[in-house]
């Protein structure tokens, strides 16, 4: 007699649940953890989890963090390493959870939840704009000792800034970049750039006339905030995600679709370039952090990888040439430098195995999903994940490895 289809709501607890999660600081510890454990139970007690590609990758993962651990020489770098790896164990769990889950945890409501999330992170770059000053106290931020809520980096998760204010010497003024829900604005870019397209898929899936009028209005917003962040890798990779989705369109002979895209595509280029984005790039080029500093870095990040290149170091460490950590500015320099070149080879091997597995889309919802993963695959360079970006990633992944594999409950 088979098992029972597992059920859908640890994971949608996670993606509805999230703004909750984040008001609490709660959404890694114990959010996360509990909702990891749930997944696991139910995966041990029905004995249905599914072995597709990327499970062993994922997992190994997990498993060579773990291994890495020895490398930590501190306890401030040791909460970082747990932190990470809490975060590392969920999606991997949520990967296999969601493979497993196809009956009840279909592609619509995953890409219903991830799209919710791309509402929410829109809402939380216009609280940076409204209220960059502002800084959140979670009621799991006030219950840490005052030993560890002073370290930088637990400060940042637990009392999170609606916005990075930076005041760059010999800059006209302070530069305002929207972050929320996220501790960094880059986090912010990320998000949307990994979400937007999920946006799509909602909107081309919808029969609900509503919700893609406020994916459309979203949209729009959308742009006030990334305007806000200077972000110039977000909207490199959104257009190169607008341009992937086009190519597939008409590739597919899907003319409304690509016509539709391009107009919008155009208009919103000539919006940008009429409020000014060029001029916002160069004067943060010229009063910020140079490229010249983030390829040094990168430079050191190897040079020192290469003296514990199995194992790591567990965790950043705080450069000897700038005020930047080795192990920063890039999710593949955090992995090659804290778990060695063995962990970046893994997590590799999970995403760009992927992106290439499930490259033959069947439809347009799942060619607008796998542009998530191609522009994922190129912004791990310079950017880092958070546990959303990560939880997205793996999600798509894990829909349409599922139809590449013919185990969608939609099939």
């Amino acid at each position: 007699m088979p098992p029972d289809p597992l059920p859908a709501w640890p994971l949608l607890t996670m993606l509805w649940g999230f703004p909750v999660m984040w008001l609490l600081g709660v959404t890694v510890v114990p959010g996360a953890v509990t909702l990891a454990l749930v997944m696991l139970g139910f995966l041990l007690a029905r004995r249905c989890a599914i072995w597709v590609p990327g499970v062993g990758a994922i997992v190994g993962l997990c498993l060579w963090m773990l291994a890495s651990s020895v490398m930590i020489d501190t306890g401030p770098r040791l909460l970082g390493f747990a932190f990470r790896l809490a975060i590392m164990a969920f999606v991997a769990i949520a990967f296999v959870y969601a493979v497993a889950a196809r009956t009840r945890l279909t592609r619509a409501r995953i890409v219903h939840g991830l799209t919710f999330l791309w509402f929410f992170v829109i809402v939380g770059g216009l609280l940076g704009m409204l209220l960059p000053e502002t800084r959140l106290t979670t009621p799991v931020g006030m219950l840490l000792p005052g030993s560890i809520a002073e370290n930088s980096y637990v400060r940042d998760l637990f009392f999170p800034p609606f916005a990075e204010v930076q005041h760059p010497w010999g800059a006209p003024e302070a530069f305002v970049r929207p972050s929320a829900p996220f501790p960094y604005a880059n986090s912010w870019g990320v998000a949307i750039l990994v979400l937007t397209p999920v946006a799509l898929a909602c909107f081309l899936s919808t029969r609900s006339l509503l919700l893609r009028a406020a994916i459309l209005v979203g949209a729009g917003v959308m742009v006030v905030p990334a305007m806000a962040t200077s972000n110039r890798g977000m909207f490199a990779a959104l257009a190169l995600a607008g341009v992937y989705v086009l190519v597939r369109y008409a590739l597919r002979d899907r003319a409304a679709p690509v016509v539709a895209l391009a107009v919008l595509g155009l208009l919103t280029g000539a919006v940008l370039m009429w409020q000014g984005l060029l001029t916002q790039f160069e004067v943060r080029q010229e009063y910020g952090q140079s490229n010249g500093a983030r390829f040094t870095l990168y430079a050191e990040t190897i040079q020192r990888t290469l003296q514990s290149p199995l194992l790591g170091f567990g965790a950043p460490r705080p450069s000897a040439e700038q005020a930047l950590s080795v192990g920063t500015q890039g999710y593949v320099w955090t992995l090659m430098f804290s778990f060695g070149f063995v962990g970046l080879g893994l997590f590799l091997l999970f995403l760009w195995g992927s992106t290439w597995r499930t490259r033959a889309c069947r439809d347009d919802v799942d060619v607008a999903l796998h542009a998530t993963l191609v522009v994922s695959s190129l912004a791990i360079v310079v950017y880092g994940l958070d546990i959303v970006q990560l939880l997205a990633i793996a999600l798509v992944a894990a829909v349409l490895l599922r139809r590449r594999y013919g185990l969608d409950a939609d099939d």
